[in-house]
């Protein structure tokens, strides 16, 4: 029996029509979709990418991969979840490992697909729109034009480290940005126009570009914030 086919999908930003047509089709035609899940229980299972496959038109079976999002022993995680999906492929079956976002953009899938390479597997990637690309459109601005130049930073350290990209004349996009404490405060100080969105593409969509809107609010996981240059 011939080893199956490893397909990587990108859900998109949360909106489930905004998956692409071959994307939707690639999870219709496989036998197995495997999703990251930060936590799995019998009763319990916590997954951004499950909420969206669940409103999608698909009937194909799912199964979780746990990968917490704290970073550690992540090696490891990676390693049993490509396991898994390794026995499923040995087995002849064409398998999808789907990602909110793009498939390759801050995604579980990026290291998964390093490791089917070195397993010399048959892969295949299917882009999905990031969630930063959709947040440009929800907040009806260019996220950048002309010449400007773009940077995408993920769990800064510091405020330093963001005040050191907005010196480059450049609109700065933040991923991650619950990491750090303090946003409104910082915004202010910047005085620069910004788009801040949480869980873009779902029912519980927030967004703003008042920086007095921040001064009281919990920033969640799935945030991020456009700072224009």
């Amino acid at each position: 029996m011939s080893t199956g086919k490893l397909i990587g999908v990108g859900l998109g930003p949360g909106d489930p029509e905004l998956i692409t047509l071959k994307g939707l089709k690639a999870l219709q035609d496989v036998d197995l979709i495997f999703y990251p899940a930060s936590e799995v229980q019998k009763s319990k299972t916590t997954s951004f990418s499950l909420q969206i496959l669940e409103q999608l038109n698909v009937d194909t079976n799912c199964l979780p991969l746990c990968i917490p999002m704290t970073g550690k022993n992540r090696d490891e995680h990676y390693q049993k979840a490509f396991e898994k999906i390794h026995s499923e492929l040995q087995k002849g079956k064409d398998v999808a490992v789907v990602s909110e976002g793009d498939a390759l953009f801050y995604s579980t899938f990026g290291y998964l697909l390093k490791l089917a390479q070195e397993a010399d597997l048959d892969c295949d990637v299917i882009p999905g729109i990031p969630a930063f690309i959709a947040s440009g459109a929800e907040g009806e601005r260019p996220v950048t034009e002309g010449n400007q130049a773009l940077k995408v930073i993920a769990r800064p350290k510091d405020f330093k480290e963001i005040e050191e990209a907005l010196n480059q004349k450049q609109t700065l996009v933040v991923m991650k940005m619950s990491v750090l404490d303090g946003w409104s405060d910082f915004l202010q100080q910047q005085n620069r126009s910004f788009f801040y969105i949480e869980r873009v593409g779902t029912a519980q969509q927030y967004s703003t570009s008042d920086v007095k809107d921040l001064q009281m609010r919990t920033i969640p996981y799935f945030s991020l914030i456009i700072i224009y240059g």
